[in-house]
């Protein structure tokens, strides 16, 4: 059993966590897994209950990563210490709106075994010290002052709150990729975020990876909408349509000042029918 035990927890942080396989939930863990740890608020019940927290650590930190640093076993019983590493990248968390910072922390936990699947768990991470390193004073002009602000421009991008821009987006910003017909500044890229927002529904941009060096920070992420309004000329397909992005932005005193964007337009306009799939005519 002590075998079994490791192989099912190895699982479920090296596939369900570290690579979001949340399929195979069902061959690791008990349809009436018990978590006596779970935090205030979770979903209780089923595998929907078990996929719902690494859901929700994925959702706020896209590079979640779980390092295993000990397993101890005997019995039906499995003892765990593991590590964590994260960038800040995606949904608030702990109240807290995305930071771009880096953080590590620690989780020990219980996991007992029965017929082949884990049953319960005690134990939880440390999220005392991972909302010391989210909360921690940044200096003003440093890089991860930067990375805060540019996670924070995407993140106001992905909730509709544009006027959020005026706080560090400079007013002159100079968008480098504006669309034909784009007015100049800060006005303009506002603009051209609606247009954006009214054919893709529920649009949403997730950095995978986030670079700073001196004032240039480059993200690269995935973008997901439905697409419910016209696109250059396309009518709404109501399809949800997946296609990839990188961003760099220049920053000057605290502001975004200049802005270049490469999209996957190619392939986002295949999805919508406007350009043939391959093999099609």
């Amino acid at each position: 059993m002590s075998d079994e035990a490791k192989r099912l927890y190895r699982s479920f942080v090296e596939d369900v966590i570290n690579n979001a396989r949340y399929e195979l939930i069902p061959e690791i863990f008990s349809e009436d897994y018990k978590d006596h740890s779970a935090p205030p608020g979770a979903p209780t019940g089923g595998f929907d209950a078990i996929r719902a927290i690494p859901v929700m650590f994925r959702g706020a930190f896209p590079d979640v990563h779980f390092v295993i640093d000990d397993m101890v076993s005997e019995g039906d019983w499995v003892a765990t210490r593991v590590t964590g590493r994260a960038s800040h990248l995606g949904k608030p968390f702990m109240g807290i709106d995305p930071t771009g910072l880096r953080a590590t922390w620690t989780s020990m936990g219980l996991f007992r075994v029965a017929k082949g699947r884990i049953v319960e768990h005690h134990g939880q991470p440390d999220l005392a010290a991972l909302r010391r390193q989210l909360t921690a004073p940044i200096k003003p002009g440093s890089l991860d002052h930067n990375r805060q602000l540019v996670t924070r421009y995407v993140y106001y991008t992905n909730v509709g709150d544009l006027d959020r821009f005026d706080e560090f987006v400079d007013p002159n910003f100079v968008d480098h990729n504006a669309l034909p017909g784009q007015k100049p500044g800060l006005e303009g890229l506002k603009d051209a975020y609606r247009m954006f927002s009214s054919a893709f529904s529920d649009l949403w941009y997730t950095f995978e990876a986030l670079v700073a060096e001196d004032d240039l920070v480059t993200g690269r992420g995935v973008i997901e909408g439905r697409h419910t309004g016209p696109f250059m000329g396309v009518p709404p397909t109501n399809k949800v349509i997946h296609w990839t992005g990188t961003r760099m932005f220049r920053l000057k005193d605290g502001k975004v000042t200049e802005g270049w964007i490469d999209l996957d337009m190619f392939g986002m306009m295949m999805q919508i029918g406007a350009i043939p799939m391959p093999g099609q005519r």
